[in-house]
């Protein structure tokens, strides 16, 4: 019961010092407010960015491998694309190879897919720079398409080449307005399509991969309207089957490829096998190093604000000496002068990193409104719980590293001294 009551007591005295003597508890707030607004700002803002860039890659699959010519790894300055440029362009007969080779308990699925951007047009709208995707019937095994009127291709669309096709909503808003697309005929290339369906609005992209912009056409259909070496981003898409870890599925798709090309042991592929998780490490690798920096900026503001708490509880300590002297003579411990002054300092951090969090918060809602529409609305820019406590985490350390030297000296006053200062 003593030891609580002790405690309660140093809370008490710790927060009639900071009531006593408020300006100067205001001024140490204001420089803990800004350390922790430095640093959970920049900290906040670089894990929104990497998280939402990171979401929109995975959702074309973390379980799928991606075959064509170019490989994502070592992507940068020293990329050697001369060292591809020479490459085969994956084929629809090398998909089908792989279909028939991979039995389904190891690859559910496997499509071929290419795509060119063009312009599409009725006989009064016209709209460019649409993405048009020819692909196998089970791409929508691989890639969610969510159709919100009308319905995805058939089996026998697929195979028999019908000119059929799915429009995103932006391009069925461009070319029909608030008429219903489905059963309209669209010029693609140089060839007629009817609409079968129109796929669900998902906003823009900061990756510019949204549907909202895309047509989705049968392979056998593209095929016969433009060639797929036309694009050497053509890849063969293959999903890995539930409980087949994709390091085990890359070997074989490796070794159905390489026997396909009739490669020899010694010679390089003269394919990539890709995933996902070469682009989102990538990413997490370079946000990391934004938030290194922007984190060791931020620590010199809150060493500041440390700094400056610090020097106000020293000039605590030399207001309160005689005070100190008395409660020692009454009989008070170290630990209750070193908790009041301890106490004293975390609670003025605290106070300062809360008021930090709240101007991150409006900030990052500032910015996601305008990342809204100048980087797609897919982007989630905002504080998340992670984040505020990693800020009243900060805050109170800092407030311990502020406050123990201080703390210290009170402690150490001999209190027939302290009670003759003046």
């Amino acid at each position: 019961m003593r030891w609580g009551s002790s405690w309660l007591e140093s809370l008490r005295f710790s927060f009639l010092a900071i009531r006593q003597n408020k300006l100067r508890s205001f001024l140490s707030v204001l420089g803990i407010t800004i350390g922790i607004y430095c640093i959970i700002a920049v900290y906040a803002l670089v894990h929104s960015m990497e998280r939402s860039i990171n979401n929109q890659f995975r959702q074309y699959g973390t379980e799928v491998l991606f075959v064509q010519k170019w490989p994502w790894d070592g992507m940068g300055g020293n990329y050697p694309w001369w060292k591809y440029l020479s490459r085969p362009i994956v084929s629809p007969e090398e998909a089908r190879f792989l279909r028939e080779r991979l039995p389904e308990s190891r690859a559910s699925s496997v499509a071929f897919v290419f795509g060119l951007n063009k312009g599409v047009q009725t006989a009064e709208q016209r709209v460019d720079g649409v993405q048009i995707r020819c692909v196998d019937h089970s791409y929508a095994e691989i890639q969610k398409v969510n159709v919100a009127l009308g319905r995805y291709f058939s089996q026998a669309e697929s195979r028999s080449g019908r000119s059929v096709a799915l429009i995103g909503s932006d391009v069925a808003e461009a070319l029909f307005g608030s008429q219903d697309a489905v059963g309209k005929p669209i010029r693609v290339f140089n060839g007629v399509v009817t609409v079968i369906g129109v796929l669900e609005k998902e906003g823009s992209s900061i990756l510019n991969n949204s549907a909202d912009n895309t047509l989705l056409l049968p392979l056998r259909t593209g095929l016969g309207l433009t060639h797929y070496k036309n694009n050497d981003d053509a890849q063969i898409m293959v999903k890995a089957a539930e409980g087949i870890s994709l390091d085990d599925l890359q070997t074989e798709v490796e070794l159905a490829m390489r026997q396909i090309r009739h490669e020899k042991p010694t010679q390089e592929s003269s394919f990539a096998v890709n995933r996902m998780s070469m682009i989102t490490e990538t990413v997490t690798k370079l946000f990391a190093q934004i938030q290194k920096i922007g984190v060791v900026i931020g620590a010199f503001a809150m060493l500041v604000g440390c700094f400056g708490v610090a020097n106000i509880l020293f000039v605590s300590v030399k207001e309160r000496t005689q005070e100190i002297g008395i409660q020692k003579s009454l009989g008070a411990p170290s630990s209750f002068i070193r908790r009041q002054f301890l106490l004293e300092s975390i609670w003025l951090c605290v106070a300062g990193g809360a008021i930090g969090l709240g101007f991150v918060a409006l900030t990052l809602l500032a910015i996601q409104s305008f990342a809204a529409e100048s980087l797609g609305s897919n982007v989630e820019i905002g504080l998340t719980v992670s984040d505020a406590l990693l800020g009243i985490l900060v805050s109170v350390g800092v407030g311990v590293l502020a406050g123990f030297l201080p703390a210290q000296s009170a402690a150490k006053l001999n209190p027939v001294d302290a009670m003759r200062s003046k």
